[in-house]
């Protein structure tokens, strides 16, 4: 079964069809997106249930860049020992 899926509307014309130019390589940017979606299902811009999963799936990948933060942040340690 196909589901409809929606993108975040983009000013910038030149974007190819069907990405998104969020960028989302740092916590920040993922604490930013987080705070905007949580904004959006707060004024009822956009369903609760999708808040939700949006919001566990940017955890996951909150997650992942923190794992990857620390994994360089251990090898800079040991190389300089």
């Amino acid at each position: 079964m196909k589901t409809k899926q929606t993108r975040a509307k983009s000013s910038d014309a030149t974007d190819p069809p069907g990405r998104l130019r969020l960028k989302l390589v740092t916590a920040d940017d993922v604490r930013r997106e987080l705070g905007r979606i949580y904004r959006e299902g707060k004024s009822g811009q956009r369903d609760i249930a999708d808040v939700s999963r949006l919001a566990n799936v940017l955890q996951i990948l909150n997650r992942c860049i923190e794992a990857g933060d620390l994994e360089r942040r251990i090898e800079a340690l040991e190389t300089t020992e």
